[in-house]
């Protein structure tokens, strides 16, 4: 066997064992704070889209807008889901979930691993999707959440280009492909074409790839806006100052949740002395951010770069959504993932000349710190309804009464209102001629 062939075979086991990893990690979260959770939680939109295709089919439901805009690789994962009996629908979620979260940390593995970090940092910048603790508060293991490991993973790619040696036809489509299906589920994809055209000005990515990889974003670019112009109930935007500083306040806390328990606030210290928050703080974080990414950019190099381009990046995915709308914890997932992996590659150099026992003092301090929020939050674990028996309840209503319409409801007691906000066939509207064909 030749050594080009022991190489060969050393890296796809490596991808191997990180993708495992990464699903035993996504999975293992869930489990450690509700054990009934994987069988018995069906969360929210990971419900509702393959419920459209039992009632609409799959191409009905896979076009159709959801928030004012398409959610394209959540609704593909619909299809599979809904070829399963519905009684297994929370155990098929939570298993696809953990299989696309393994298949994203192997891509990111091997993107930083192409690019030249070691493997150390390549290891824990591939496990951040899963470790990272505001992963754990919403957005783990969810299909509805997918699209922040697509936005994650495709501005790794962009930001750390492989060398010129592993470019390549199918490389450069299988990243484009991967662009399109990124700019199909979520928008906010449209802020990697700055980075591209950088990177391609650079040379660091060819120009045919650059062109390839536009296209592929800006088709996906036309569709979100063909599809939020004809939404039945498009995505209220709001733009104003309390929007903004939503976001700015917002900016601090979420980089906290990287120490549990830390929070900036008004509070009483032992129980006698107020203490006011110093209220530019968000402020401070944010252009903090901002002009060391600029410098990094300024400055260049390939590693400079890649880390200006995460720091930037996060602050743009985290202000857009907060700013039209209102600032939101999952807004602020990618953010502070792709923070974490700019501090990462920034002390690879470091990592790499440390002895092996500092580090690993360094990371039981670490995991001890993010003990408290390494098992799932109790809103995102815990089965509100169980699957099970909001099942057996919606059966036998239908049961007593063929003709009538259910409505069934997913965890966490969602969709609020019934549903009101939401629009057919993305609606838990279930007539009971469907619910008759699943038995």
């Amino acid at each position: 066997m030749t050594d080009s062939t022991n190489t060969r075979t050393r890296g796809i086991t490596a991808l191997v064992i990180v993708g495992v990893l990464a699903a035993v990690i996504s999975l293992g979260r869930i489990w450690l704070a509700n054990h009934s959770a994987l069988t018995e939680v069906v969360w929210a939109e990971d419900g509702v889209f393959p419920l459209c295709v039992e009632k609409a089919g799959f191409l009905t439901c896979l076009t159709d807008p959801f928030a004012g805009y398409l959610l394209v690789l959540p609704r593909l994962l619909a299809g599979l889901v809904a070829l399963f009996p519905v009684a297994q629908w929370a155990l098929v979620t939570n298993l696809l979930a953990a299989l696309i979260a393994g298949l994203v940390s192997a891509g990111a593995f091997a993107v930083m691993r192409r690019f030249g970090t070691g493997r150390i940092v390549s290891v824990l910048v591939a496990l951040l999707p899963v470790i990272a603790p505001i992963v754990g508060l919403e957005a783990l293991n969810a299909l509805g959440s997918t699209y922040m490991l697509l936005l994650y993973l495709a501005t790794l790619i962009v930001a750390f280009p492989s060398p010129s040696r592993y470019a390549g036809w199918p490389a450069t489509l299988l990243v484009g492909l991967l662009l399109l299906l990124t700019s199909l589920t979520i928008p906010l994809a449209g802020l990697l074409l700055l980075i591209i055209v950088v990177q391609a000005l650079r040379r660091v990515i060819a120009w045919r790839a650059a062109l390839i990889w536009i296209g592929a974003i800006v088709i996906g670019l036309i569709a979100q806006a063909i599809t939020a112009s004809g939404a039945a109930k498009p995505r209220d935007i709001v733009v104003g100052g309390d929007t903004l500083r939503s976001w700015v306040s917002a900016v601090p806390d979420s980089i906290l949740t990287f120490w549990p328990g830390l929070h900036i606030g008004d509070f009483t210290l032992f129980d006698v002395f107020p203490i006011t928050a110093v209220g530019v703080t968000g402020s401070l974080v944010i252009v903090a951010i901002g002009v060391i990414g600029l410098v990094a950019w300024i400055r260049g190099g390939d590693r400079r770069i890649g880390v200006a381009a995460l720091l930037l990046s996060g602050l743009a995915y985290g202000f857009v959504p907060s700013v039209i709308g209102w600032a939101n914890n999952r807004y602020f997932v990618v953010p502070c993932l792709l923070w974490a992996a700019a501090l990462l590659v920034a002390l690879d150099p470091w990592i790499r000349r440390t002895r092996a026992w500092v580090l690993g003092l360094i990371a039981v301090i670490i995991v001890v710190i993010w003990w408290p929020l390494i098992p799932a939050s109790w809103f995102r674990a815990t089965p509100a309804p169980s699957w099970s028996s909001e099942v057996a309840r919606v059966e036998a209503s239908c049961k007593a009464d063929p003709g009538k319409s259910e409505r069934i409801i997913f965890s966490p007691f969602w969709p609020p209102n019934w549903g009101d906000a939401l629009s057919e066939p993305t609606h838990p509207n279930l007539p009971c001629l469907v619910v008759w064909k699943w038995n």
